[in-house]
């Protein structure tokens, strides 16, 4: 047992959603990969992992009470260390991957892991379910390990706050939900599997706008297999609206960006910078006001609903997800006996999210990776759409 605190955090209708998805759909986790040369001390790693989890407890929560009363407690108990021989797998997909399938219970925890992936080259992988944290809670769990091995002390972080701290909550008249009505980028299902599958592919120029010419791009996708309605969503991370702000908690809010054949990345641009200036988030839903009042086993039945009937049509509520993790420093990520060259995400897909890209930067490039449901990957679907997507980069670069 480590430096247990007693303070709690209210489990807010977002992570409540998470931990429903990951019963359907396991697992729901942020998986946050640093890739380079080197060796692994497990002690060492196990003694760093322990300091770090005491200046940042958000790694160590666990889940009690039931409907409004959940809240996160802290367990004391560090997160564990997997050692993986990683020979086998060449960091590119989903394929050969197995170690990467286990979920974690938010009540019996764990409910954060690292992974030490032996092989050349050698990977690190911080897990974590995705009710408590998002990917740049991660990476801020994943710097202060790094110190720990570094012999340097944590920065640590808070973990009692949840996006509602955050978001410009509106009260009054209630937002309707998101109609389903947008295509995928990919087409439609084949077949009824539900496993997740992904690729990655690393991109070595610089790209003015990435994040808005992908959005076009994938818009462009879309009207390969059908016409129709374009709607992505862009998760935001919320913490630069509390100055200083260090946290492991899941405090990113997506807005949505309708997308039509005469849209441009002018307009794109304009419209996400007044979102961001405005605070033009957080106007509530009826399904926000009950949320807190449903089981999560009942959640889990309107949310295989959702995603068969979404299949089945082929339209959803948004085409899509596409997360810019930004540009990272990489040196960070590193210690005497591990050299970090590059970092991706593995981002979280649903068979209601039909489409879901993962962007991260360093000094040495820029990787991308695409998540979806295998249903939605059948007949090379998905490298044909990364890999058409990554040529029109080059050609507009």
């Amino acid at each position: 047992m480590n430096n247990k605190r007693t303070e709690t955090r209210p489990l807010s209708l977002a992570a409540r959603l998470w931990i429903a998805v990951d019963r359907l759909y396991p697992p729901c986790a942020n998986q946050v990969f640093f890739e380079g040369m080197g060796s692994f001390d497990p002690e060492q790693w196990k003694a760093a992992v322990t300091k770090a989890s005491d200046a940042n407890p958000g790694t160590r929560l666990v889940l009690r009470g039931a409907l409004r009363s959940c809240r996160w407690i802290d367990s004391g108990v560090a997160p564990p260390i997997r050692e993986i021989h990683g020979s086998g797998w060449d960091g590119q997909g989903s394929d050969g991957a197995p170690f990467l399938e286990s979920s974690f219970s938010p009540r019996q925890g764990p409910t954060c892991e690292v992974l030490l992936v032996h092989g050349n080259p050698a990977r690190v992988a911080f897990r974590s379910h995705h009710a408590i944290m998002d990917g740049l809670g991660v990476a801020t769990w994943a710097e202060d390990v790094f110190r720990a091995l570094r012999g340097e002390e944590p920065l640590g972080s808070e973990h009692l706050m949840t996006e509602y701290d955050l978001l410009n909550l509106q009260k009054g008249n209630k937002s309707k939900p998101l109609p389903h009505q947008y295509i995928a980028p990919t087409g439609k299902a084949d077949g009824q599997e539900t496993d997740m599958v992904w690729k990655r592919k690393t991109l070595t120029k610089k790209y003015p706008r990435l994040l808005i010419q992908l959005l076009l791009l994938a818009a462009q996708e879309a009207w390969r297999h059908a016409d129709g309605k374009v709607r992505f969503g862009i998760p935001v991370d919320l913490r630069y609206r509390q100055k200083n702000l260090r946290s492991t908690g899941n405090l990113a809010n997506a807005i949505y960006m309708d997308i039509d054949p005469t849209t441009t990345a002018d307009q794109i641009t304009a419209e996400i910078e007044k979102r961001l200036s405005s605070f033009s988030d957080g106007q509530l839903t009826w399904e926000d006001t009950v949320g807190n009042y449903v089981p999560v086993w009942l959640m889990c039945k309107g949310i295989r609903f959702e995603g068969s009937r979404s299949q089945r049509s082929g339209r959803y509520r948004l085409s899509g997800l596409i997360s810019n993790g930004g540009r990272i420093d990489i040196d960070k990520f590193s210690c005497d006996d591990f050299k970090a060259a590059t970092l991706f995400g593995i981002p979280v897909a649903a068979p209601f999210i039909p489409f879901s890209m993962s962007l991260v930067g360093t000094k040495n490039g820029i990787e991308m990776l695409l998540r979806m449901p295998k249903n939605m990957s059948t007949d090379g679907r998905l490298e044909a759409a990364l890999d058409t997507i990554a040529n029109s980069l080059q050609s507009i670069s």
